[in-house]
């Protein structure tokens, strides 16, 4: 894992190095390890290294330069060994690192070739000497960011937004048409981001800018709603064998390390199954799980935790598993919220992101600098409430419009009116934002089963693998999410509802259940638990006097975000409706304080308000 940066001048003038090493350093929360830099003409490449694989050699050291190119990578590559033993005939490995192995198949595959064959989460700078092309690459599922601007005759490029705040022409204007997109959603879709003059690289998409012309272009190598047409049942005959099989090579690779690593135990299924198959590795002797306990005892699953650990220890004996947990209080919630604040460059999406950056943190000072999470298997499996919901009642009413609305605002539809008036200075309507034009594009294309899980995955889903990227990041710990691989994926997208869900008793994610009891992989009583979800203390504080008067006093305060922007008035009227307990309006209330919290955190407003 590591941090990218880079400039590509479109006039044959090299940027001003001290900021590309401003730039460049401002990342190295990502990288400490290491810090590399190579230039060729008017490019730059940056590089700050997280040392995860081949600790001995200089092999994985970039930017890596070769007669034919420049690379500067971030991510995994997890089936790069196998991919190494392809290619070793016709070329000369100095050690045993994916970095190695990406670099010399992108010279010797080229990119479109290296994509088909690449397994990982990555997102890397690749230029082109002979063409004179640069491209920006991001991974299938959008694991690893990377973000560019545009400025003047430069093209600037990150891993995160915070790089481009050490340039002296960067402006932190923020981009008013979208934001009620955020309010709605808690991410602005697509390419747009929350800086006016910040694009987003899309998972999946390859941004390719020529020296030559100065041009900028855009195509994808994948797409998710391609996984989702194979639905041949004799392609997925025996399908828990299948899974099985799937769900042990990908944890297999994923645990590939030559440091100390552990995985995230929530006590739910996803996290529990994680467990169980690092037990049964044979390369694995003990294990450290972290676990995000909350004060409130009716949403804790500490017990359901200790009951996967006890369980596995007793069938593991002669392996070690170690559970960890903590508890904070509200003083030390809001020190984790303005840290998960600055590395997110923009306003945080759920309000348990502190308790992640909490639970991880205790991980990286216990040493351990990779972690499994259960991330991706609600999406594949059909594992959310919400989807249930959306499923029952689009079929209920089969109107495009309905359909639109209800997938696009989910589980916020009951605060629609007040975002609309909270925004109405910014005269922005939801219809111009990217997930809503996919869902105009593609609301009868689909079942409405796929198309739930589609939209999740596409659009949903970037809001926790950033959340995810941005905390482990933070703590210099990468975290890998086993149930993206590209044959889980292709997998889960090509099941039939009937395997994930099962409409009399409601259970979801029921392949998964049907597996894990017949392998008897986990307690019986975690696969028959109904799921809780990740909760966090401030689901009890945000409706408690003492928010009241916080966000209060954020949004009164004359250099607020919504005094400057929005219609600050307002939004002081539905904190009241909130707290006085005539609306409940959690969800909303959250973000209206995340963005407050933002402004001055990483936007234009005063950081000494908090002092």
């Amino acid at each position: 894992m590591c941090g990218i940066f880079g400039c590509l001048t479109l006039d044959g003038k090299m940027p001003n190095e001290k900021s590309i090493s401003k730039a460049i350093n401002s990342l190295k929360h990502r990288g400490p390890d290491d810090y590399g830099i190579a230039k060729f003409e008017n490019l730059i490449l940056g590089h700050r290294r997280l040392s995860i694989i081949d600790l001995t050699t200089n092999a994985a050291k970039q930017p890596v330069v070769s007669p034919i190119s420049l690379m500067a990578f971030n991510g995994m590559i997890y089936n790069f060994k196998e991919i190494k033993n392809t290619i070793l005939a016709s070329n000369t490995f100095k050690g045993d690192s994916d970095t190695e192995v990406l670099a010399k198949c992108l010279d010797q595959w080229g990119l479109k070739k290296t994509l088909k064959k690449i397994d990982g989460m990555f997102a890397f700078a690749w230029f082109c000497k002979k063409k004179r092309e640069l491209y920006l690459v991001r991974d299938p599922m959008g694991e690893k960011p990377l973000y560019w601007t545009k400025m003047k005759n430069k093209i600037y490029f990150s891993s995160e937004m915070k790089s481009f705040f050490a340039i002296k022409e960067f402006a932190k204007k923020p981009n008013i048409n979208f934001i009620d997109e955020y309010l709605y959603t808690s991410k602005i879709s697509g390419s747009k981001t929350i800086y006016s003059e910040i694009n987003e690289v899309e998972p999946g998409q390859i941004i390719k800018i020529s020296c030559r012309t100065g041009s900028i272009n855009s195509s994808y190598y994948f797409s998710i709603e391609n996984t989702f047409y194979n639905k041949n049942p004799n392609l997925i005959s025996n399908k828990i064998e299948r899974l099985n099989q799937y769900m042990e090579e990908s944890i297999a690779s994923r645990s590939i390390s030559d440091v100390p690593f552990g995985t995230m135990l929530s006590g739910g299924i996803d996290s529990s199954l994680i467990l169980s198959y690092m037990m049964k590795n044979e390369n694995i002797n003990k294990i450290n799980c972290y676990h995000s306990n909350v004060k409130n005892q009716k949403l804790s699953e500490f017990k359901d935790a200790f009951a996967v650990t006890s369980f596995l220890s007793k069938k593991f004996s002669q392996k070690k598993i170690k559970l960890k947990s903590k508890i904070y209080n509200f003083t030390k919630y809001f020190d984790l919220l303005i840290q998960v604040t600055k590395s997110f460059d923009e306003p945080v999406h759920f309000f348990n992101s502190p308790d992640l950056l909490n639970m991880v943190d205790e991980a990286s000072k216990d040493g351990i600098k990779v972690l499994l999470s259960g991330e991706g298997s609600d999406e594949l499996f059909f594992g959310y409430d919400q989807f249930i919901r959306s499923y029952e009642s689009l079929n209920k009413k089969k109107s495009k419009n309905f359909l639109i609305e209800k997938m696009y605002f989910g589980g916020g539809e009951h605060s629609v009116d007040c975002i609309k008036k909270i925004c109405a200075p910014s005269k922005q309507r939801e219809k111009n934002s990217a997930s809503w034009i996919w869902l105009e594009k593609n609301a009868n294309s689909y079942p409405i089963e796929d198309l739930i899980s589609m939209f999740s995955q596409k659009f949903r889903m970037q809001t926790l693998l950033q959340r995810q990227d941005r905390v482990g990041m933070l703590c210099g710990l990468e975290i890998r999410s086993p149930f993206l691989s590209k044959e889980l994926v292709n997998f889960g997208n090509s099941l039939k509802l009937k395997d994930k869900f099962k409409k009399e008793s409601k259970s979801t994610k029921l392949i998964l259940k049907l597996m894990a009891e017949e392998k008897k992989l986990i307690p019986s009583k975690i696969i028959k638990n109904k799921k809780i979800g990740f909760n966090s203390n401030m689901s009890d504080w945000l409706r408690e006097n003492k928010m009241k008067i916080l966000i209060k006093k954020l949004v009164n305060d004359k250099n607020g975000f919504f005094n400057g922007y929005l219609d600050g008035k307002f939004t002081a009227e539905i904190i009241n409706l909130h707290f006085d307990g005539k609306r409940r309006l959690d969800v909303l209330i959250w973000r209206i304080f995340a963005m407050e919290v933002w402004h001055r955190v990483c936007g234009e407003g005063d950081y000494t308000f908090f002092r």
